[in-house]
Protein backbone atom coordinates (compact mmCIF):
# COMPACT_ATOMS: atom_id res chain seq x y z
CA UNK A 1 0.00 0.00 0.00
CA UNK A 2 3.12 2.40 0.42
CA UNK A 3 4.51 1.56 -2.01
CA UNK A 4 0.92 2.33 -4.41
CA UNK A 5 0.69 6.13 -2.31
CA UNK A 6 4.25 6.73 -3.26
CA UNK A 7 3.84 5.74 -7.06
CA UNK A 8 0.70 7.68 -7.29
CA UNK A 9 2.49 10.87 -5.51
CA UNK A 10 5.39 10.39 -8.60
CA UNK A 11 3.20 10.08 -11.49
CA UNK A 12 1.11 13.08 -9.80
CA UNK A 13 4.36 15.10 -9.51
CA UNK A 14 5.03 14.33 -12.85
CA UNK A 15 2.33 15.13 -14.55
CA UNK A 16 1.87 18.55 -12.25
CA UNK A 17 5.26 19.76 -13.25
CA UNK A 18 4.58 18.85 -17.14
CA UNK A 19 1.33 20.73 -17.32
CA UNK A 20 3.07 23.81 -15.50
CA UNK A 21 5.89 23.89 -18.19
CA UNK A 22 3.35 22.77 -21.12
CA UNK A 23 3.63 26.58 -22.50
CA UNK A 24 7.39 27.09 -21.68
CA UNK A 25 7.97 24.18 -23.63
CA UNK A 26 5.57 25.05 -26.61
CA UNK A 27 6.13 28.90 -26.82
CA UNK A 28 9.33 28.85 -24.89
CA UNK A 29 10.44 31.51 -22.44
CA UNK A 30 7.92 34.56 -22.67
CA UNK A 31 6.09 35.98 -19.55
CA UNK A 32 2.30 35.95 -20.98
CA UNK A 33 -0.55 37.72 -20.08
CA UNK A 34 -0.72 41.27 -18.56
CA UNK A 35 -0.13 40.79 -14.87
CA UNK A 36 2.68 39.31 -14.44
CA UNK A 37 4.24 41.83 -16.95
CA UNK A 38 3.57 44.92 -15.62
CA UNK A 39 4.40 43.17 -12.08
CA UNK A 40 8.10 42.75 -14.03
CA UNK A 41 7.63 46.59 -15.39
CA UNK A 42 6.95 47.72 -12.12
CA UNK A 43 9.94 46.09 -10.02
CA UNK A 44 11.95 47.39 -13.01
CA UNK A 45 11.38 50.83 -12.15
CA UNK A 46 11.62 50.18 -8.15
CA UNK A 47 14.90 48.99 -8.23
CA UNK A 48 16.18 51.65 -11.01
CA UNK A 49 14.47 54.65 -9.35
CA UNK A 50 13.90 53.60 -5.70
CA UNK A 51 10.89 53.66 -3.62
CA UNK A 52 9.95 57.18 -3.49
CA UNK A 53 10.03 57.51 -7.30
CA UNK A 54 8.06 54.45 -6.62
CA UNK A 55 5.07 55.70 -4.78
CA UNK A 56 4.83 58.62 -6.87
CA UNK A 57 4.98 56.93 -10.24
CA UNK A 58 2.92 57.92 -13.64
CA UNK A 59 2.73 55.36 -15.66
CA UNK A 60 1.34 56.87 -18.90
CA UNK A 61 2.11 53.49 -20.99
CA UNK A 62 -1.10 51.11 -19.27
CA UNK A 63 -4.83 52.15 -19.02
CA UNK A 64 -4.66 53.99 -22.01
CA UNK A 65 -5.63 57.13 -22.44
CA UNK A 66 -5.52 58.04 -18.96
CA UNK A 67 -3.14 56.17 -17.41
CA UNK A 68 -2.15 54.89 -13.26
CA UNK A 69 -0.95 56.09 -10.82
CA UNK A 70 1.31 53.05 -9.41
CA UNK A 71 1.63 54.08 -5.89
CA UNK A 72 -1.76 54.03 -5.39
CA UNK A 73 -3.57 51.04 -7.49
CA UNK A 74 -0.91 48.24 -6.56
CA UNK A 75 0.23 46.06 -3.80
CA UNK A 76 3.96 46.65 -3.67
CA UNK A 77 4.90 43.40 -2.09
CA UNK A 78 6.38 42.32 -5.20
CA UNK A 79 8.00 44.47 -6.09
CA UNK A 80 9.63 44.91 -2.19
CA UNK A 81 10.97 41.34 -2.05
CA UNK A 82 13.48 41.96 -5.47
CA UNK A 83 14.44 45.68 -4.13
Amino acid sequence: LTQARVGVVLISLHWAVHIRLFAVRNYGPVIHEFDPWFNYRATEYMVANGWQKFQAWYDEGVWYPLGRHVGSTTYPGLQLTAY
